[in-house]
């Protein structure tokens, strides 16, 4: 899959489900869930997913991803980690933190820094997620043959993120979401720029193309019984190709006892214009104690 698929969309499933069993219980249980998957070209992806029940309710997040893509002629491997701390997200006003690591070692890293801001009415949920980010671009010296040739370029880049849920008195709910990211460098010229190629590996070029200007999603979910039904669309626009790419999935988790949950996915990654769409899926298990 491409590379806007990040670890964040798989943390807000474990948290809506989490929501859900809330509903019914006095605070959310701690989880512990893992999820493997792939796509229509052989791409391989796995999960693992901690979000434990601190201090007053409050929650430690720890997640770690592996993504194998063969989309490429040389296959590459990226690798994510993300460590957060939340207050209690039942709360009318919830914050936290969370630091995230994303990328291929000597091709292109990113390390975010993320503050999550929420409000919580009786039907509407309001977030906000301004985010500090450091992207280092490996650079091939041994190629250019350059006396002074830097070994890492790097960019800074700020965001913000920006979530409405609305949750009925019955089994719906419905999210809204935009991001924008802004760079201290043109890092569009990657793109349009051939001498570019002499500077940088294939991986560390290929990798750019997912780093984003803005994002536009939707989802609409159903929970009744032990079966929770997601819905969600994202649209997601390279900051280096200015092409859009689309993302619709569909997300199953059902309850198979006390503790134990099962989760599916499936959906289609489609690039602009509807050229090169992609099916992928996944399954995964949950722990809650």
């Amino acid at each position: 899959m491409q590379q806007w698929h990040f670890v964040l969309p798989h943390l807000l499933g474990v948290v809506l489900v989490g929501i859900s069993v809330a509903v019914q219980a006095d605070g959310l249980p701690s989880t512990l869930s893992f999820e493997a998957g792939g796509d229509a070209l052989g791409g391989r992806d796995y999960y693992f997913d901690l979000d434990y029940a601190f201090v007053n309710d409050s929650r430690l997040l720890a997640s770690i991803a592996r993504n194998h893509s063969t989309r490429q002629n040389n296959p590459i491997t990226i690798r994510s980690v993300l460590l957060g701390f939340r207050t209690d997200p039942l709360e009318r006003l919830s914050a936290g933190i969370e630091l995230e690591t994303w990328g291929k070692k000597d091709a292109l890293e990113t390390d975010t820094l993320r503050a999550v801001m929420d409000v919580n009415l009786q039907h509407w949920q309001f977030s906000l997620r301004p985010q500090w980010r450091t992207l280092t671009f490996s650079t091939d010296c041994v190629r250019t043959r350059r006396r002074r040739c830097q070994s890492d370029a790097e960019v800074n880049s700020t965001g913000t993120a920006f979530d409405v849920s609305y949750y009925t008195d019955g089994p719906w709910s419905f999210s809204l979401g935009f991001a924008r990211h802004q760079y201290d460098k043109n890092i569009t010229t990657l793109a349009s720029e051939p001498r570019w190629q002499f500077l940088f590996s294939a991986a560390t070029l290929d990798l750019s193309t997912g780093l984003e200007d803005r994002r536009r999603s939707a989802a609409a979910s159903w929970f009744g019984g032990n079966a929770l039904w997601r819905f969600s669309w994202l649209k997601s626009v390279s900051r280096v190709t200015s092409e859009a790419g689309f993302v619709q999935t569909l997300r199953f988790s059902t309850s198979l006892g006390e503790q134990w949950h099962l989760r599916l996915r499936v959906g289609s990654q489609t690039l602009e214009k509807g050229r090169d769409s992609v099916w992928f899926a996944g399954t995964g298990l949950a722990y809650s104690w």
